[in-house]
């Protein structure tokens, strides 16, 4: 009964997505921000939570100022609510606090109960994203656990596909979590995306005996990489585009 209840409470509950890669360099936050500002034009209320600590910057990416950001909220001069600031792509946005390294993130969040606040605003919101920081560290490992989704952005790089792989191992192990989906990106083309999803789906049912699906491939776009090269985001420089026009199916899913 109890685990039925469960069941129906998360069905009814805003989905909390969290962006991951296991190795940096897969284009994750760029992807998120384009994921974001495409549900955002279609008139979806989004909130993008940078939890990249250390190398914390989506609001310097989008050029916003935040008046308060996380170190705030940590310290205990502001509530997580009066951080959340509005870009003008139409999302929301709870900045993180790069450069502060002077209090231990885990302890601190779990004893303001961050995490439980942010499960409570995510009711004011059509989906919740996070944008983790690279690699399995035990506050990727907290986001990915906490998270109804954790969106594994992967490239065909033997390397990607190999920290992918440690991500959904290490959620197994330490939280029995299976709650990975795969966004492979910067492929060739849509059969180097699919082999490299195959890669990583037979590891983990080999090993692991759990099935990871497969959310899509978003083929390599020149226009997304002048994007990128712009500084600016491809559904916003080059909203035709495939990479664009991939993203917007893509990021529907989600919801």
């Amino acid at each position: 009964m109890g685990g039925e209840m469960n069941e129906q409470i998360n069905i009814n509950q805003t989905p909390i997505v969290a962006f991951a890669s296991g190795k940096g360099g897969a284009g994750k936050t760029s992807t998120c921000l384009n994921f974001a500002t495409s549900l955002a034009k279609k008139g979806k209320k989004v909130l993008v939570f940078d939890a990249d600590f250390g190398l914390a910057n989506i609001d310097v990416q989008l050029g916003i100022t935040p008046s308060k950001d996380l170190s705030h909220v940590i310290s205990g001069t502001a509530t997580l609510e009066e951080t959340i600031t509005k870009s003008d792509r139409g999302f929301y946005v709870i900045p993180g606090r790069s450069g502060s390294e002077n209090l231990p993130f885990i302890n601190t969040l779990e004893r303001r109960d961050i995490l439980k606040k942010l499960r409570d605003l995510a009711g004011a919101f059509d989906v919740v994203f996070l944008d983790v920081a690279a690699g399995v560290g035990d506050e990727v490992l907290t986001f990915a656990n906490f998270a109804d989704t954790t969106l594994l952005v992967v490239t065909p790089d033997p390397s990607s596909i190999t920290d992918a792989y440690a991500v959904i191992k290490l959620m197994k192990l330490r939280h029995e979590k299976t709650n990975c989906k795969v966004l492979v990106t910067q492929a060739g083309g849509e059969m180097e995306g699919k082999q490299t999803y195959e890669k990583l789906k037979k590891a983990a049912e080999n090993f692991l005996k759990i099935e990871v699906p497969l959310l899509g491939v978003i083929p390599y776009d020149r226009q997304y990489a002048a994007a990128v090269k712009m500084q600016k985001l491809c559904v916003d420089a080059f909203p035709d585009s495939k990479a664009s026009e991939r993203i917007a199916q893509l990021a529907l899913n989600l919801l």
